[in-house]
């Protein structure tokens, strides 16, 4: 017998007997079955008992197996506290936690949640850096920075994502536009007009994502470059030099020479927002308050 176990099989294990079906423990562990059935065996051979009984309806705990599921509890709970302990070490030590923000919307939409975090952790070093989405999930991979709210539709594989909030796109124009005229614009009317526009190599999944709408509604439109600072693109649709398709949250900006409309119902569809991009296996004792304040520190912004 082997008693060198590892904990993942405590979990597998105890996942199993709850569920008492290898399909459905497997779903719960975000894993597919044959790995997990292995895992099961392997623990089974360690110990040199059996611990379920197998039949096409299922699966139960044999006598070995019963007796050794509270014992399995017990140690994963108390390795959870010993997780928790080194945590609680780490944070009175102190350290730095990195997040990061899009640069494509107002800095005033996204939540500003590193005051609350100084307080609750008063001997850490809280940086705040922004970027192309692009460039933070490349940095959230990396480990170089924590956490990062980034924007929706942003290929972020291997990233835990949680949506923050979703705003309409609207269209930002000179604000002594013919177009201005109309309370409402949809894309038969930008047909004609230059529009501001990225690479798709800035954002690959948001670049995609707004190309098959166009596509949808028949759009193809005439693009010019998009310079990286919203406050820079929004001088040059002052300036006449174009428009664009902008978050909402951006009307919050004000500047003279530029007015935002919305689209008709029969061209609206077309969104953006923010979500919360981090690793699954970031152990940070300060990410978890940084979800709870990131979670409830947003609202989503009106088209109109």
């Amino acid at each position: 017998m082997n008693t060198s176990i590892d904990l993942r099989q405590f979990r597998y294990f105890l996942a199993v007997s709850e569920e008492l079906n290898v399909g459905r423990a497997a779903q719960r562990l975000h894993m597919s079955q044959p790995p997990l059935t292995r895992q099961i065996q392997q623990l089974e051979d360690s110990l040199g008992v059996a611990l379920f009984r197998r039949s096409k309806r299922g699966v139960s705990l044999t006598e070995a197996g019963l007796a050794f599921l509270p014992e399995a509890r017990r140690t994963l709970a108390q390795a959870e506290k010993a997780v928790a302990a080194a945590q609680a070490a780490r944070r009175s030590q102190g350290g730095q936690f990195s997040i990061g923000y899009t640069t494509v919307f107002d800095r005033s939409t996204i939540p500003d949640v590193s005051g609350a975090l100084q307080l609750d952790f008063p001997d850490w070093k809280i940086v705040v850096k922004g970027k192309h989405s692009i460039r933070l999930v490349q940095d959230l991979r990396k480990g170089v920075m924590d956490a990062a709210f980034i924007g929706l539709h942003t290929e972020a594989q291997g990233l835990n994502v949680e949506t923050i909030f979703e705003e309409p796109l609207v269209i930002a124009l000179p604000a002594a536009h013919r177009l201005a005229k109309k309370r409402r614009l949809d894309f038969d009317d930008l047909r004609d007009e230059p529009l501001f526009w990225f690479e798709r190599r800035l954002n690959p999944g948001f670049y995609d994502y707004c190309q098959a709408f166009f596509k949808r509604v028949g759009f193809e439109p005439t693009t010019i470059a998009e310079p990286a600072d919203h406050h820079i693109l929004l001088g040059l649709i002052a300036e006449g030099q174009g428009i664009a398709l902008v978050a909402a949250s951006l009307k919050n900006v004000r500047r003279k020479g530029v007015t935002f409309r919305a689209f008709t119902e029969k061209s609206r569809g077309l969104c953006s927002g923010i979500a919360v991009a981090y690793s699954e296996q970031n152990r940070s004792p300060v990410l978890r308050t940084f979800l709870e304040l990131a979670r409830r520190g947003v609202r989503p912004v009106a088209a109109a």
